[in-house]
Formats: C-alpha cells, sequence, structure tokens
C-alpha cells in the first residue's frame, strides 16, 4: 500500500507551484543569461571571458585578494580561477605577488592595463545594467537589490 503522506505531499507542492514563469529559481536563470549573453559577446570582441572580468572588477574595487577570496566573490572554482589567472597575468591584466604578511600566501593585484581594460568595459556593464533596470524607479532598484542580497544570504 503506498504512502498516504506521501501524495499528500506531492498534491500540496503541485498547488504551490504556479508555473515556471513564478519559480524563482527559473525566473533568475533567465535574467541572468540574458544579462551575461550581450554582455560576453562584447568581452569576447576583447579577447575577455566573463571570469576575467569578475576578476578585474573586484581587483578594482579590492586590489590584492587571495585566490581563494577571489574564487568566491567571482562565484568561480579555484581550477577555474587559476587558468584565468594565468591569462589574464600573460596578458598583463594581473600580477601574482607573494603576501606581505605571509609569503605561503599569494594575492593577486591589478595592473595598470587591467584598470584600462576595466575602465574600457565598465560603460558597456552599465549601459547593460541600466537597460535590465530601465523603468524602475530608484526606490524600486533599491528594493530590488534588499531583497536579492536577502535571498543570497538564506542560501548560504
Amino acid at each position: 500500500m503506498s504512502d498516504p503522506r506521501k501524495g499528500g505531499g506531492q498534491a500540496r507542492a503541485r498547488a504551490a507551484y504556479s508555473g515556471h514563469n513564478r519559480f524563482l529559481p527559473y525566473v533568475v536563470n533567465r535574467v541572468t543569461n540574458r544579462l551575461n549573453a550581450d554582455f560576453q559577446a562584447a568581452l569576447r570582441q576583447r579577447g575577455m571571458t566573463l571570469t576575467h572580468w569578475r576578476v578585474l572588477a573586484f581587483l578594482e574595487e579590492t586590489d590584492g585578494l587571495g585566490v581563494s577570496a577571489l574564487a568566491d566573490y567571482t562565484v568561480t572554482d579555484q581550477s577555474t580561477l587559476s587558468r584565468a589567472l594565468q591569462q589574464m597575468e600573460r596578458r598583463g591584466l594581473v600580477e601574482r605577488r607573494a603576501g606581505a604578511a605571509d609569503n605561503r600566501f599569494v594575492e593577486v593585484h591589478i595592473s595598470s592595463r587591467g584598470r584600462a581594460l576595466f575602465a574600457q568595459m565598465l560603460p558597456l556593464a552599465l549601459k547593460l545594467r541600466d537597460r535590465a533596470l530601465a523603468g524602475l524607479t530608484d526606490a524600486d532598484r533599491d528594493r530590488l537589490l534588499e531583497l536579492l542580497s536577502r535571498i543570497l544570504v538564506n542560501l548560504q
């Protein structure tokens, strides 16, 4: 005989599901894919990836991050990030140096060439952000970021 609690749970879940267009993971994924698609094309034209951009953006804000912190901030696994850093180092965009307090710790620093490339790409990133947020008031934008930040905290 089947467990009646199982069917009840499935029925409740089915009733709570209002379709993929109202399912948060699906909607967030669609938004992220759309935001990234146009920007990735512009990055590719400059021999960059989204990971390269994220590294430059975080180092522009906080230079000298360790590889682990950079992997966390850029939402990139360390092996992928290490390959990206090698490519970026060869292009003169970043430098890896021994940490000031501990030689075993490696800090990643943005170079002047990396800063220049970041500055070149920033207007495109801001234009994309503005396009995505068109029609929202400043209060809407602030509230959206606040809610997404709370969701992120909930999931950590």
